[in-house]
């Protein structure tokens, strides 16, 4: 019997594999200027972070099509989909239209699609989980219950340094956005359980902020569980964060990747995302 787990980009991960599992990444499509960016493995990610940062016009990201995830489902008898927050994009509505076409034509493959209410990292440790069930041998409803569980008890933070396409977007007010770099601030937030992102605060640019931020953490359920941490174009704020992670929590096993483009569209430049482990 051949186990898949499908995700779409929104996980920023495009490895073929997953703990041992085959993994498909499914990639979303992001709009800047009237130009495509497809958020895959072939993705230019600093041309991509220019074109959004250069930009006055509004952008806009796109699900994947169903071919794209009729493609992912071939070849497997159980698949588990993870997706980014329905909350967010259509991604999770099109996968489950995906799978039921695909169950119809193909009676005894299982497919469920899971709304991860969360993106990023977060999502990756449910893959990592998921791969694990999968490798014990629990059975697919079984893997379900405890996947689903398991969205429970991990989370999300991202703190935002740019605010620029939120502004342009129309999310935020462009003096808003301003005054932030301006004053060096920090906006830092979470994925609410309805799968929104949520914003929580403000911190003012320092060495002090990652330790401010792990209390945060904490506030959240964390108690040194597994990290993952995401940067877009940030790579000192990342170890950064995991270092002041690491300072309360020295035995914590911590990641550092880089967001591919839907995410980066979403932290911009210099943004961190940490998924944790309660």
């Amino acid at each position: 019997m051949t186990v898949k787990i499908v995700t779409d980009s929104g996980a920023n991960s495009f490895s073929e594999i997953i703990g041992g599992v085959e993994h498909v990444n499914v990639p979303l499509t992001v709009m800047v200027n009237g130009q495509s960016w497809a958020d895959d493995d072939q993705l230019d990610l600093n041309n991509f972070l220019s074109a959004l940062k250069n930009t006055k016009t509004a952008t806009s990201s796109s699900c994947p099509n169903m071919g794209s995830w009729l493609q992912a489902f071939e070849g497997a008898d159980e698949i588990f989909v993870l997706t980014i927050t329905s909350a967010l994009s259509g991604s999770y509505n099109a996968a489950v239209q995906a799978a039921e076409i695909y169950m119809n034509d193909h009676p005894n493959t299982k497919i469920h699609v899971f709304d991860t209410k969360s993106a990023g990292p977060q999502i990756r440790l449910l893959a990592s989980q998921l791969a694990v069930l999968i490798n014990h041998g629990y059975s697919f409803d079984d893997i379900i219950k405890m996947v689903d569980q398991q969205i429970q008890q991990t989370d999300l933070l991202f703190v935002l340094e740019e605010l620029d396409n939120l502004a342009n977007n129309g999310r935020i007010s462009p003096t808003i956005a301003k005054l932030t770099n301006l004053l060096n601030l920090h906006i830092y937030g979470t994925a609410s359980d309805a799968g929104e992102f949520q914003m929580l605060g403000k911190l003012r640019g320092s060495k002090k902020m990652f330790a401010k931020l792990t209390k945060v953490m904490v506030k959240q359920g964390y108690d040194g569980g597994r990290v993952m941490i995401d940067h877009v174009n940030s790579r000192d704020n990342a170890e950064a964060m995991a270092k002041a992670i690491s300072t309360v929590f020295p035995s914590a096993i911590i990641t550092i990747s880089t967001c591919g483009a839907l995410c980066s569209y979403y932290a911009e430049n210099g943004g961190l995302m940490i998924g944790f482990e309660k």
